[in-house]
């Protein structure tokens, strides 16, 4: 199977800053879930750490977008 995932810095939270899981698990949530499931958990997280002491960053919230094709054509 070829598949394709484009991510806003804010759905790829949940790996590059949060640390909740990695490349693999987050393109596993996508294919299993959707990417409505991603953001919710990037949501989550962000809930669980309002004042960014866990996970420290710039704002409570980033914009989280979330694209994930897993039919492709081959060439």
């Amino acid at each position: 199977m070829t598949a394709a995932a484009l991510l806003s810095d804010g759905a790829s939270r949940l790996t590059d800053r949060f640390g909740l899981t990695d490349w693999t698990g987050l393109l596993s949530i996508l294919h299993d879930y959707g990417p409505a499931e991603l953001i919710r958990r990037v949501r989550a997280a962000e809930d669980s750490d309002l004042q960014g002491e866990r996970w420290p960053r710039g704002k409570a919230h980033d914009d989280a977008t979330a694209a994930y094709c897993r039919q492709l054509l081959d060439a």
